[in-house]
């Protein structure tokens, strides 16, 4: 008899079936089908009698699990699970749950390369600066006086008033070594950069020779870029703040693609504002979406996105294999991939 899995999560239906044909009967719903998170006493009904529910952004409550009478097993396609899952009640009834922990690290990790570059030479300053004419012909100190470089060649001239930084032979600072902070390291290796890691709860064996773990103070005095990879927990919430940027470079570059309230953002200001800090990115917030009233909003040298870091098209491809593996495991009897509570 076939296993019956309901999908509410946005996966591969194709790769999902092939991987599964003859052994599980695949339903769909909510956000996998319109992208819109069915409600709580939906998802409760339409669990009652599923083997598997593979979800993504569903909240899976202690009423909702003790519902579902014939679930074994709960695949969940994010990372961090605890604030959507209720893992004791899952747990006390004897359902595995696992995660997807790392699909989105490639993509994440793509975009901090693309802050260090845009950071470093002044790309996206430059061309708001366009865009709002203010480095337009009329507003140019000596245009087309060169045949090669008709911007200018003066001190007050684009060539010369934002000329940008090599990262090559730059210190990058990657707080949380773990899925993200891994590839990010590789990534930035391949441009010259020297590695720096903070982690006190990694395992750093078998590193890469160019990784080298340091202390959090070395950290902070010696990189010349610092971006955040690790999870929000009591430990590390507002970990940075004042005293942490005042211990940083003068003209470092601060990127927090994590999560929001690793930051205290009232003292980021600051440090960008009194040029502490030359710039900063951020692809979290504490509130989100952020508000129009944000005291960020008043950050000199701040880019800022809402929350795409993860976002990319290859994050369904890696959801759809991990989701896979660990269902397959499943099947076969085994302990499943990236299990979060196994019974």
């Amino acid at each position: 008899m076939n296993y019956k899995a309901l999908v509410t999560a946005e996966l591969d239906r194709k790769k999902l079936e092939e991987a599964f044909a003859g052994r599980v009967d695949f339903f769909y719903g909510g956000y996998a089908i319109d992208r819109n998170v069915w409600s709580h006493d939906k998802l409760k009904k339409e669990v009652e009698n599923t083997d598997v529910l593979i979800c993504e952004y569903d909240t899976v409550t202690r009423d909702i699990i003790e519902a579902a009478n014939k679930l074994k097993i709960i695949i969940c396609c994010r990372g961090g699970v605890k604030t959507v899952i209720d893992l004791d009640a899952a747990m006390e009834k004897g359902i595995i749950v696992c995660n997807n922990i790392g699909r989105n690290a490639g993509a994440v990790t793509d975009m901090v390369m693309g802050y260090i570059l845009d950071l470093t030479r002044n790309i996206t300053k430059t061309s708001n600066m366009i865009f709002s004419k203010e480095l337009t012909y009329e507003n140019s100190t000596k245009p087309n006086e060169y045949k090669d470089t008709v911007w200018g060649l003066d001190n007050d001239s684009p060539l010369i008033k934002y000329r940008g930084k090599s990262i090559k032979h730059m210190t990058l600072g990657i707080i949380g070594y773990g899925h993200a902070g891994k590839k990010l390291a590789k990534k930035a290796n391949a441009f010259g950069m020297r590695i720096l890691t903070y982690d006190p709860y990694s395992d750093f064996e078998g590193k890469p020779g160019f990784v080298q773990n340091v202390s959090w103070n070395e950290i902070l005095t010696e990189s010349d870029i610092i971006s955040l990879h690790c999870v929000l927990t009591p430990q590390t919430k507002n970990m940075f703040s004042k005293s942490e940027f005042e211990k940083m470079k003068k003209n470092a570059i601060f990127i927090n693609t994590a999560r929001g309230e690793l930051v205290v953002e009232e003292d980021l200001v600051e440090a960008l504002n009194s040029d502490k800090l030359a710039s900063a990115a951020l692809d979290v917030t504490i509130k989100e979406p952020i508000p129009s009233d944000s005291i960020l909003l008043n950050a000199k040298n701040l880019i800022i996105t809402p929350h795409i870091a993860g976002s990319s098209d290859d994050v369904q491809i890696c959801g759809t294999e991990m989701t896979i593996k660990s269902l397959k495991d499943f099947i076969e009897g085994k302990k499943p991939h990236n299990c979060v509570v196994y019974i």
